[in-house]
């Protein structure tokens, strides 16, 4: 007899089901105090970015402030600085940008807290030219959307896991580049009461 063949998705069931059996009691606990209303919390965290059309990977140090000023509903502003770019020889020399826009928190009654959201924000970019020489640096318009969780620990800080898609394009008079990206970003953040 032949060696059984495990296929792709039987591993990708699998691991959904391992995943789901290892965050299902946090389901299951009942409300928690940590998500309120009046909640002000605060996340430093590390983004690794992917720009397909560019084929180019970066690295990011980033932040977030929110106020929630529902249990379901809060505003939230986020701030990524670019540390390096991990592809060789990338043409991006900058991209800083700041992103300011509305969440919603799915209800779990624990202290799981399931987000979705729509930022809006600005880009400063840089690029190199053809020629090698550092095109002018631009603000550039920027609309993204973010899903994630807050993992509450404690009543004081929590973890927090995103993913961004962000649509924007780097605008000069020489270089016009698509600078759409998606982002994936982890940390550890604070609540402030």
């Amino acid at each position: 007899m032949g060696k059984k063949v495990v296929l792709p998705w039987k591993k990708t069931v699998l691991l959904l089901a391992l995943v789901c059996i290892a965050i299902g009691p946090f389901f299951g606990q009942t409300d928690t105090s940590y998500i309120h209303k009046g909640l002000l919390r605060v996340a430093g965290t590390f983004a690794i970015g992917d720009m397909p059309e560019n084929k180019i990977t970066n690295a990011y140090l980033t932040g977030n402030l929110e106020y929630y000023p529902d249990k379901t509903v809060s505003f939230r502003g986020d701030a990524y600085f670019l540390m390096n770019s991990l592809t060789e020889n990338s043409i991006l020399k900058a991209n800083d940008a700041i992103y300011f826009g509305g969440v919603y928190h799915f209800r779990t009654h624990s202290a799981f807290d399931l987000v979705f959201g729509f930022q809006p924000g600005v880009s400063y970019t840089q690029m190199l030219k053809a020629d090698g020489q550092n095109d002018v640096a631009t603000i550039c318009p920027l609309a993204s959307v973010v899903t994630g969780f807050n993992f509450f620990a404690e009543k004081w800080f929590h973890i927090q896991v995103n993913v961004r898609y962000t649509i924007g394009q780097h605008l000069s008079q020489t270089t016009e580049m698509s600078i759409s990206e998606l982002s994936f970003n982890f940390g550890l953040g604070f609540n402030l009461f």
